[in-house]
């Protein structure tokens, strides 16, 4: 077989018949007239907006000010129940708290108040608070404790002392009687901003393409077939923006200053240009995100471990791990050769190697079971490999094993419910321009699937010449309640 016309691109402003034309799209009949996606459907090519907006989690916000598009939400984080340690203050000491003798302990704060108890690093030693700890400097609080023990012999081994190191407050003990009250600690929610950003694009035609037919049949969204020009161009046009769109809610990176300005302006108005951060940038912000070059099973291990350990709430997790068919044979690859290693050959045989005449070879590992019964389900997304940045990499020859770098993308997302009903993951958009669309007039012929304009507008004219445009608008960011319960890993070839 041999390729007679390549798929063309066009970037001129207006779209008319000399298009159609140049291309040899109107011509006698052919053979087949049903269009040959070469490299197929773009129906995972959206899985943000799939989880949002088509699951009805998207979330208008009024503005508080013009050009204002932050939000903010509140947080709660885990309960703290450890401090940490700076040392000894009789650094001399080599068996501290050994005769039941009081010593000076130095923490970074004074979250452990007198008369309660921690337990050291090591878990071999419990001590109480015999004093309230006093401010030296910043991070710097001292207190006396006292060993909780009735061996004269024991003592707390000086490597628990370490700068650093994480003690853990256990419960308060007093005397029976004569006691004196002790203070306890306040933990208040935080809060985090974000804000969404405006998008807008626009199709320009001339001439009477609005009324051409072609050779070629094209689906439609709703079903069924199409011989004009016009639907078919439209399609594209959304596809384009969407994917372009899609992209933005995972790579974008917020540009306000910590002075809360934007510096990005538009050169003809001087008006700020708002970017919100994306699920990358959001991730990173609170540090989970890592990369790796070879997917092992106990970095697999460590990174759903981060993920689940980071819920402070009973609300079922649905993790979803979304990668490109890089990542996921990566994912394959790492879960067999665990199984390998453990001899699990039999089981695996019988499962992988199916047929009667012909043997079929290949099953492949798609979910992940923590210990606890959790499931990890991986979804692969052509935008990992087909996207924008992943065309560039293929372009520039950032190839590895056949796969663009970023079909190697691990990210693993918190789709679940919080408690108060709404979805982790919910796209933010400002209330009333979520996405508006308008026609701009001229004398050419508007096209059907642009919609009928108003009755009112129909002998009004935007301009004198022979064009029309459609024009899309609105705002969208993307938003991500707990951040923590999700997690990044980029692909970093060595």
């Amino acid at each position: 077989m041999r390729e007679l016309q390549a798929t063309s691109y066009d970037s001129s402003v207006y779209k008319d018949e000399n298009l159609l034309y140049k291309n040899k799209l109107i011509d006698p009949v052919t053979l087949k007239k049903n269009l040959t996606y070469l490299w197929g459907k773009d129906s995972d090519m959206f899985p943000l907006h799939t989880m949002t907006e088509g699951q009805g989690a998207l979330k208008s916000v009024k503005p508080t000010k013009l050009n204002d598009t932050q939000y903010t939400w509140d947080v709660m984080g885990r309960m703290k129940d450890t401090s940490r340690v700076v040392g000894l203050v009789n650094t001399s000491l080599t068996k501290p708290g050994i005769a039941f003798q009081p010593f000076e302990m130095i923490f970074e704060d004074n979250w452990i108040h007198e008369q309660y108890g921690a337990i050291s690093p090591d878990g071999l030693s419990q001590i109480r608070i015999n004093s309230e700890p006093q401010f030296i400097s910043a991070k710097q609080w001292k207190a006396w404790v006292v060993l909780k023990t009735t061996d004269p012999n024991a003592y707390v081994a000086v490597d628990n002392f370490i700068a650093g190191k994480a003690w853990a407050q256990t419960a308060t003990s007093v005397a029976a009687s004569k006691s004196d009250g002790t203070h306890s600690n306040a933990m208040l929610p935080g809060k985090w901003t974000n804000q969404f950003g405006f998008f807008r694009y626009s199709q320009e035609i001339a001439g009477n393409i609005a009324n051409k037919v072609l050779n070629i049949q094209f689906d439609l969204d709703g079903g069924g077939t199409t011989n004009m020009w016009m639907p078919f161009q439209m399609k594209t046009f959304e596809m384009s923006n969407r994917k372009l769109n899609e992209e933005r809610l995972w790579f974008d990176e917020y540009n306000r200053n910590s002075a809360g300005e934007i510096t990005l302006k538009d050169p003809k108005t001087g008006e700020p240009i708002p970017h919100g951060a994306g699920v990358k940038s959001i991730l990173k912000a609170v540090n989970n995100y890592d990369t790796y070059s070879v997917l092992t099973k106990a970095k697999l291990d460590s990174t759903v471990k981060s993920v689940f350990n980071n819920r402070v709430d009973d609300t079922p997790m649905e993790i979803v791990l979304y990668t490109g068919m890089g990542g996921a044979e990566m994912f394959h690859n790492a879960i067999m050769n665990d199984a390998a290693s453990n001899t699990y050959y039999q089981a695996l045989g019988d499962n992988v190697i199916s047929g009667g005449e012909y043997l079929t070879y290949g099953k492949y590992f798609r979910q992940y079971k923590t210990i606890d019964g959790k499931l990890i389900t991986v979804k692969t997304v052509n935008l990992f490999d087909h996207g924008s940045r992943a065309n560039m990499q293929r372009a520039n020859g950032d190839i590895y094993n056949g796969y663009p770098h970023d079909s190697y993308t691990l990210v693993f997302l918190d789709q679940s419910k919080s408690d108060n009903g709404e979805r982790n993951i919910m796209m933010v958009a400002e209330e009333g321009r979520e996405y508006i669309t308008g026609i701009y007039k001229g004398m050419s012929p508007i096209p059907g699937v642009w919609g009928k304009l108003p009755s009112s507008s129909e002998s009004f004219l935007g301009t004198r010449q022979d064009i029309a445009a459609y024009e899309v608008m609105g705002s969208g960011g993307i938003a991500i309640t707990n951040p923590t319960t999700s997690f990044w890993l980029d692909f970093a070839r060595t």
